[in-house]
């Protein structure tokens, strides 16, 4: 018998985020003591560019190579069951990117067909919110059957379990909060909308305050650490909110409203037993995290009020996403992935 059927056998799979400047690959292994990262791989890429598909080959055979490829050839190797790939764009049910505001480059890209023939492995490819709300279920709360995640970066993108399974709607396009309209006469978003959601809470909506606050003159500090106003990031901000610099705080309080707003009308819309939060930002910890929960609970009663839902970060770090690309293989065939039995 292949004791890779076996529930206590070890399985390998590998999982690739495709971030705006680099593609990062790890090896999981899944076996009786729960899921571990044995290997890393990560090489520059360029998400605005078709040569981005290039970097997750790379990838994928760097890590195939040094760990008896799909067939597990070598003394003790264990075959890798397949490789799964998370992607910041809506990603159609056979593994073609059909629209990506952040990522042109893979637009039209049949990643999946591509990584099965020229690797000679299953390989399946998703929004790169929905691999990270699969290990935000794997690893924090395993026992959720109602999920949401959000993760903070260039935009924002966002992943839903609903009664055990993760959710991808008619067109694959499910949970992208990120392209929820708060403020229609916001500034315009990549995607030809004005004022969704991302252009306040996402990193690039942070550097966004930051320099408008700056243009107002209500941040020396932030004024300061930088040339021009058009130098500002994300960074920025949080590293002056670290030394308690009163500009940035105010942005940083600000930005949290806003974060704090998209999570408690995802609460009302959806009732989720825990919203996951994650990206760069997150990294802040409770200076976002405590900030987001006292405003939910200030200015949203509806969503706080007798539902007392957690507000946690995502577990994994920058790993995240590739993380849950790596569980995906495991979960099952699109169309209806089974969280839990």
């Amino acid at each position: 018998m292949d004791d890779r059927s076996t529930p206590t056998a070890v399985r390998r799979t590998i999982g690739i985020d495709v971030g705006g400047t680099k593609t990062l690959g790890v090896l999981v292994e899944r076996g009786p003591d729960g899921v571990v990262v044995v290997d890393r791989e990560q090489v520059p890429s360029d998400a605005a560019r078709p040569e981005a598909v290039d970097a997750i080959l790379r990838v994928a055979r760097a890590l195939l190579d040094r760990h008896g490829g799909a067939d597990g050839d070598g003394a003790g190797a264990v075959a890798v069951d397949g490789v799964g790939v998370g992607l910041a764009g809506f990603v159609d049910p056979y593994g073609v990117v059909r629209s990506a505001p952040n990522s042109v480059g893979l637009v039209g890209q049949d990643v999946r067909g591509r990584l099965e023939r020229e690797l000679g492995v299953p390989a399946v490819a998703d929004n790169d919110a929905n691999c990270a709300v699969v290990a935000a279920h794997a690893v924090s709360a395993p026992d959720a059957r109602h999920l949401v995640a959000v993760t903070f970066g260039t935009g924002i993108g966002g992943g839903l379990i609903v009664d055990g399974k993760l959710v991808h709607g008619a067109r694959g396009f499910a949970g992208e909060p990120g392209h929820m309209v708060v403020d229609p006469s916001g500034p315009r978003c990549p995607c030809g909308q004005h004022g969704c959601w991302e252009r306040y809470a996402s990193g690039s909506g942070l550097a966004w305050l930051a320099r408008t606050a700056v243009e107002r003159g209500e941040a020396p500090g932030l004024a300061a650490a930088v040339a021009a106003p058009a130098d500002l990031r994300g960074e920025h901000v949080t590293a002056l909110v670290a030394e308690g610099d009163p500009g940035a705080v105010a942005v940083f309080e600000t930005y949290a409203g806003w974060v704090a707003l998209g999570v408690a009308n995802l609460i009302m819309l959806l009732d989720p037993d825990v919203v996951v939060l994650g990206g760069g930002v997150i990294a802040t910890g409770e200076e976002l995290l405590g900030r987001v929960r006292r405003i939910v609970a200030e200015r949203f009663p509806a969503a706080s009020d007798s539902r007392h839902v957690p507000i946690v970060a995502s577990p994994g770090g920058p790993e995240a996403g590739a993380l849950g690309a790596a569980l995906l293989v495991h979960v099952g065939a699109r169309g209806g992935w089974a969280i839990r039995g």
